[in-house]
């Protein structure tokens, strides 16, 4: 077994502990607002995890295009004036 695990997987986990939390809360506790509680709170748990996950690579994507615009001296895709075809008429006098 892989020592990350991806998403499909958390969900997957998520998935089943949600079910056994529903049968817990109707067959033992017969209470099932308090179950359905604890599965808002574990999806908003992950939702926030995936959240952050999501900021961190915008962040990242940030930083790469900031890096290329002060190194590179093109623009932000990492193109030249000369590329783009912005460059100044030529003179055939």
């Amino acid at each position: 077994m892989p020592s990350t695990f991806d998403d499909r997987q958390i969900r997957l986990a998520l998935l089943g502990l949600s079910v056994l939390v529903v049968l817990y809360s109707l067959v033992i506790a017969q209470q099932i607002l308090l179950g359905f509680l604890i599965i808002v709170a574990l999806w908003l748990v992950y939702l926030f995890y995936h959240l952050v996950g999501i900021l961190a690579r915008i962040a990242t994507a940030l930083e790469d295009l900031a890096r290329q615009r002060t190194d590179g001296g093109g623009d932000a895709w990492g193109e030249d004036a000369t590329e783009t075809g912005n460059r100044e008429p030529e003179n055939h006098d």
